[in-house]
């Protein structure tokens, strides 16, 4: 009877041994799920995060690729070089797509089709100082607009000014002076498309006399020069 009783005892322990070992394992086994599980989660969440950021990156550069080249500049009258000094930055104006602006001029990224345009707006005194002649005709006050275009497409010059070609040009009578006659509102439109080539510099060059240039109007939409790629 002892005998048995020694063994029934073993047996006890060593089923409670074995009980004890399952639900360690079981733990355990719940623990290495917990963890991969985490993990899983962990790397998931990294792998979504780098997919978004490339989806993101790749709308991006897509937005870049399509940004169609354009530049539109405002014209402000500078009174120490009694010239017009194109702006950026200033009220509509707007660039992208590889037009920039440099040295007053507008550099062209790449060969193509571009539409060309500028336009300048007048406040001219057409007052005169002296005294109506019957006998001599009324001085006109003309304006000019001519837009310019340096190309390598020209060939070689003896001089660089010299490669400057117009491409727009237009000129306008503003009025006719007389001593009774005030300010007169006018303005010169030029646009047109040409073939460019890459490094194509273009300028705009406005009326030589210096007393009617001063007298640009450089308000919001007044005076402006632009190119868009078509």
């Amino acid at each position: 009877m002892e005998k048995c009783s020694v063994l029934m005892e073993e047996m006890e322990q060593k089923e409670e041994k074995f009980k004890l070992c399952t639900k360690a394992n079981l733990g355990l086994l719940a623990c290495t799920l917990l963890l991969a599980g985490c993990a899983a989660a962990v790397l998931l969440m990294r792998t979504g995060t780098q997919v978004r950021s490339r989806h993101r990156t790749l709308r991006l550069s897509l937005r870049q690729t399509n940004v169609r080249a354009a530049i539109h500049l405002d014209g402000k009258y500078t009174e120490s070089s009694a010239s017009v000094e194109w702006k950026l930055n200033v009220d509509q104006s707007y660039y992208g797509g590889g037009l920039a602006l440099e040295n007053n001029e507008i550099v062209v990224p790449h060969s193509g089709p571009y539409f060309v345009y500028s336009q300048a707006s007048y406040r001219v005194n057409c007052k005169s100082e002296e005294e109506e002649d019957e006998d001599e005709p009324a001085s006109l006050v003309h304006l000019s607009h001519t837009v310019e275009r340096l190309s390598d497409s020209y060939g070689a010059k003896d001089s660089v000014e010299h490669d400057y070609r117009p491409i727009l040009h237009a000129v306008r009578t503003a009025c006719q002076k007389h001593p009774k006659q005030g300010h007169w509102f006018s303005g010169i439109y030029v646009g047109a498309m040409f073939n460019l080539m890459t490094g194509d510099r273009l300028r705009v060059n406005l009326t030589n006399d210096p007393e009617i240039l001063a007298q640009l109007e450089d308000g919001h939409g007044d005076t402006f020069f632009g190119v868009f790629a078509l």
